[in-house]
């Protein structure tokens, strides 16, 4: 693969994008198996950081701004490590 610009900006982009998709289902169910129970219990403070019981949300964890932002991070460093790692100057 060719070291272009355009390439390096998609595989960033698409790595932040897979990585959150992924965090927001697949992480997301495996961190909370049961969404009631925090009807009753307060979330501890790194669970409050990524997490938000909305009263619209009758009290169940939603993934904030800051999971999608932590998410699409990690998820660009990877890509860009994985287009590093293919491209050939």
């Amino acid at each position: 693969m060719k070291y272009t610009k355009f390439n390096k900006w998609l595989f960033i982009i698409i790595g932040g994008f897979i990585t959150s998709i992924f965090s927001f289902t697949v992480l997301y169910y495996l961190l909370i198996p049961d969404l009631c129970y925090y009807h009753s219990h307060e979330m501890n403070y790194i669970m409050s950081l990524f997490f938000t019981a909305y009263p619209g949300s009758n009290g169940h964890p939603e993934p904030n701004l800051t999971n999608f932002i932590v998410s699409f991070l990690v998820g660009s460093s990877i890509g860009f490590v994985i287009f590093k790692k293919f491209s050939k100057h």
